[in-house]
């Protein structure tokens, strides 16, 4: 467009998604030894989508400088045409010269003059050679992964996916589960019966794990085959991750339902465990870009390890991370501690 501020109104009303203006006189006004400028407008109040702006002022600000040098280097290279050729004169004379002095200083003189004027031939004969594309770019780069499979946004982001469902389906139906026993009067039905609170919660485990499992099969099963999504490490270590994040998520469910008064209470805890497992996991954020404070909430949640380690497996071909491993086994071994606590006071305190 010709008109800047019509084409920052459209900006205004969000039409068009940037408005760069050119320099008018961008020759003058280097030749005066003076930056022209390109003013890029944009209507982002995104930090995120202002740094991308940023950085496509700067690629773009540099391309242009690229061009502007190779057409430089070109007519240059042009003009030292007349140059070489008035050089290479100089030389045959020079060579003349030298034939008709005697020996003496002046033919070493004249061959020093002849020697200084050819290697400036040859070096003007190298730079006519060059590509102007190669003097302006000398350098490149040439990116490797160390995985040869190429991943689209789908295939990166379906590890944190699945772990995001099961963890919420563990969740959501451990923490309705002995809430609901409560309010209906199923738990004092465990209270006389001959068995203990450890067993009672053992049980529950071992039934929700048993339906898990068949869940996150099935979930796998749709993600390697429907979506492609690639599993470049063990299977046995990819199922050991899943059944030690469903251990853990149903020690948190167990918990929550252990905690809460009514049905309404243990969903609103579900979801917002599922919100800050959302923001702070390194589902949505790089955790390299949270500050400390915020860490030490993203390495609490289960969905943090899940996502590192099904990360690794699947997508890099690596065998689990030990560390990370034994991490979220020690938080859903200290939940099913604690949830047996809260069982066996639930049950004496309640029925006694």
């Amino acid at each position: 467009m010709t008109d800047k501020e019509q084409a920052l109104a459209k900006l205004a009303l969000n039409q068009t998604d940037m408005v760069i203006v050119v320099p008018d006189v961008p020759l003058e006004t280097i030749q005066s030894n003076q930056q022209a400028e390109f003013l890029v407008y944009h209507n982002e109040v995104d930090p995120f989508q202002v740094g991308y702006i940023q950085s496509v002022a700067r690629a773009y600000v540099d391309e242009i400088n690229s061009q502007f040098l190779q057409s430089m280097v070109e007519q240059q290279q042009a003009d030292s045409d007349s140059l070489q050729s008035n050089l290479k004169t100089a030389i045959v004379k020079t060579q003349a010269l030298q034939q008709a002095i005697p020996t003496g200083d002046g033919n070493a003189q004249a061959a020093i003059i002849e020697k200084d004027l050819t290697a400036l031939y040859e070096k003007l004969t190298t730079f006519r050679s060059l590509a102007s594309g190669i003097m302006v770019r000398p350098f490149s780069a040439k990116i490797f992964g160390l995985s040869d499979i190429q991943l689209t946004v789908t295939g990166f982001f379906a590890p944190a996916v699945i772990v995001l469902l099961l963890q919420h389906f563990s969740i959501t139906f451990a923490s309705l589960s002995i809430v609901r026993e409560t309010r209906s009067g199923i738990m004092e039905l465990f209270r006389v019966s001959p068995i203990t609170a450890f067993e009672t919660l053992a049980g529950k485990y071992l039934s929700y794990l048993f339906f898990e499992i068949i869940l996150a099969g099935i979930i796998t099963a749709l993600a390697v085959w429907l979506l492609k999504i690639p599993i470049l490490g063990h299977m046995q270590d990819y199922a050991l991750v899943v059944v030690v994040l469903l251990f853990t998520s149903l020690g948190v469910g167990f918990f929550i339902s252990l905690i809460s008064e009514t049905d309404t209470q243990a969903v609103q805890y579900s979801m917002l465990l599922l919100l800050a497992s959302i923001f702070f996991s390194g589902f949505f954020l790089d955790l390299r870009l949270m500050r400390e404070p915020i860490t030490v909430l993203a390495w609490s949640l289960p969905a943090t390890y899940g996502i590192r380690m099904l990360q690794d497996i699947m997508l890099r071909g690596a065998s689990i991370p030990l560390l990370i491993f034994l991490g979220i086994a020690a938080i859903g071994i200290v939940f099913f501690l604690v949830d047996w606590i809260l069982l066996r006071k639930k049950m004496e305190s309640q029925y006694a």
